[in-house]
């Protein structure tokens, strides 16, 4: 089972502390979210459990190995940022396409068949068959994430990153992109997302990670930690959490 862990992982830049020692561990088949007010450290968590960015000082592991003794970690972890972007005139399928070239060698330029494999899984998984052809400048905002989703997929990775991935999508649309993901980590990915819908978080969620200054407030189970005290705290506003029907809502 794949295992990701921070281990006391700080972050500074220019002089100025982003992180303080967060420590967490998540499974394959877990959704972890991040949640927080803005500024609080979110998004460079995401980016330090993708690679792109390295601690100031702890450590982070997947599969008991630390980040910088895995080579090709790019087979391993996938992100879509809210910087994701694209040549608009590239279609979906040429789009897709770019999540195998982790695995290509120095000296392979096309595509095996087993490649384009794994990219017709990723489309028809994201439910784009029928748009396969066309340019991403063409596409909705919720059929562009989709595609960007597929880009993942084609990754084959068993961890899958997310910045706001409904940032700016109707409720449609967010309930296609939340559904593709759960089915995903229901399938024993692990999924890691940064989002600010409470109730998405208590919806589709098994775990969340509660930021607030660059400090970790709370961290476990939605069961655990998605709670008025833990909310109102993290915000700095009264939040609510009420249950109906087995469900937990929170209020703000």
């Amino acid at each position: 089972m794949t295992v990701l862990s921070l281990s006391n992982v700080q972050f500074s830049c220019a002089s100025k502390s982003i992180l303080e020692k967060v420590s967490l561990e998540v499974f394959g088949g877990d959704w972890l979210a991040i949640a927080g007010r803005n500024g609080s450290g979110k998004s460079t968590l995401l980016r330090l459990m993708a690679d792109l960015i390295k601690p100031t000082s702890g450590n982070i592991y997947l599969d008991g190995e630390r980040f910088e003794d895995i080579k090709n970690i790019q087979q391993k972890l996938s992100i879509m940022s809210q910087r994701s972007q694209a040549t608009e005139e590239m279609n979906v399928v040429e789009l897709v396409k770019l999540g195998r070239y982790p695995y290509l060698s120095s000296w392979q330029f096309n595509l095996s068949n087993e490649d384009l494999n794994y990219v017709d899984e990723a489309i028809e998984f994201a439910g784009l068959n029928d748009l396969r052809y066309r340019s991403i400048g063409s596409l909705s905002g919720g059929e562009r994430q989709r595609a960007f989703i597929a880009l993942s997929l084609a990754q084959n990775t068993s961890v899958l990153l997310f910045d706001e991935p409904t940032n700016h999508l109707d409720i449609v649309a967010q309930y296609q992109i939340l559904q593709l993901l759960k089915k995903l980590s229901s399938q024993g990915k692990l999924i890691i997302t940064v989002l600010h819908d409470l109730n998405h978080i208590a919806k589709y969620c098994d775990k969340i990670a509660l930021l607030n200054n660059g400090c970790l407030n709370g961290f476990g189970s939605i069961i655990e930690q998605f709670s008025s005290t833990a909310l109102s705290l993290t915000f700095g506003i009264e939040v609510k959490v009420e249950s109906l029907n087995g469900r937990l809502y929170a209020e703000y």
